[in-house]
């Protein structure tokens, strides 16, 4: 009997292992499993956590920090992928690598939802899909209806835990309307003949037609540069309108956006965050992150 007790954490981590599931060795020393999810982003895998608590595990595919329009899946993914319960994709050309991922993964078991089904598309996307702009997330009201499918999604698979998400989701979005509120009060500091941004790439739409503000990008797709007329219509853009600032992006590189500026003569504000939280410090979550970029925007724009 005393060997059946010692034996038992070790067998059930054994059981959990390949069903989508982690076992997590617990403070009292007794293993318990977490759901394994994966994601694209880490403005996603945060609010995955903020719903899922300690219930589950979330890998996001792009690190903090870095430039999802460039990223390969390696093999490490593809058996992260392999193991996972769900993978929480944007949709919208966010993720181009995903059904290529999905097949080489080849888990039957696995769950793939697509957060920005069923809401209001603007634009045009930014990785040459076509199907609209992905970046759904910088409006504060899209990010609630993500955490809604999210914690409806995290109950099908955990019909024990619906509770526990239902009171996570919840205490989230009560944090989301406040974020919202003081995003619309930062924004409503810089002077209306004030409110357009110029933004490296075509990321801004969604905060844009939320919060009252006029946005035009550097480039469409990050992987390119305007040719040489399209960077003279921007330089009498920002001329004739009276730009106060141009805006860089964490992730990428600086100097089209800087070299801009310059030849602009306004202000070269670096490091808007969009595509990724920072990998440490205080920007490392969604409602940070906007937190953040409202705040940036207004005074650069005042």
């Amino acid at each position: 009997m005393r060997f059946f007790k010692l034996a038992l954490p070790v067998l059930l981590a054994i059981a959990l292992t390949g069903c989508g599931t982690t076992p997590i060795q617990s403070a009292g020393n007794s293993t318990v499993a977490k759901l394994d999810v994966v994601t694209s982003i880490s403005p996603l895998a945060d609010m995955i956590r903020n719903v899922g608590g300690n219930k589950v595990q979330v890998t996001p595919l792009v690190k903090p920090g870095n430039d999802p329009h460039d990223y390969e899946p390696t093999p490490e993914d593809v058996r992260t992928v392999a193991g996972a319960a769900i993978f929480f994709a944007n949709g919208l050309g966010e993720e181009p690598y995903l059904n290529k991922l999905v097949q080489n993964a080849g888990s039957p078991k696995l769950k793939v939802v697509t957060l920005s089904d069923g809401l209001a598309i603007l634009g045009q996307g930014t990785n040459g899909s076509g199907l609209g702009n992905p970046h759904l997330w910088l409006d504060v009201q899209n990010a609630k209806n993500y955490v809604l499918k999210i914690r409806n999604n995290l109950s099908l698979l955990l019909p024990q835990d619906a509770d526990y998400f239902n009171a996570n989701a919840a205490a989230y979005i009560i944090k989301l309307d406040a974020l919202d509120k003081l995003v619309r009060s930062q924004v409503d500091t810089i002077p209306p003949a004030n409110r357009k941004m110029v933004v490296f790439h075509n990321a801004w739409p969604y905060f844009a037609a939320r919060y009252g503000l006029q946005d035009k990008a550097v480039v469409q797709n990050p992987e390119g540069e305007p040719s040489a007329q399209q960077y003279a219509d921007l330089i009498d853009y920002i001329k004739s309108e009276h730009i106060k600032a141009v805006f860089g992006e964490a992730g990428f590189n600086p100097k089209l956006v800087k070299q801009l500026a310059q030849d602009t003569g306004v202000k070269f504000v670096d490091n808007l965050y969009d595509d990724t939280v920072a990998p440490s410090g205080p920007i490392n979550s969604y409602i940070a992150m906007m937190q953040y970029d409202a705040k940036i925007i207004a005074a650069a724009l005042k």
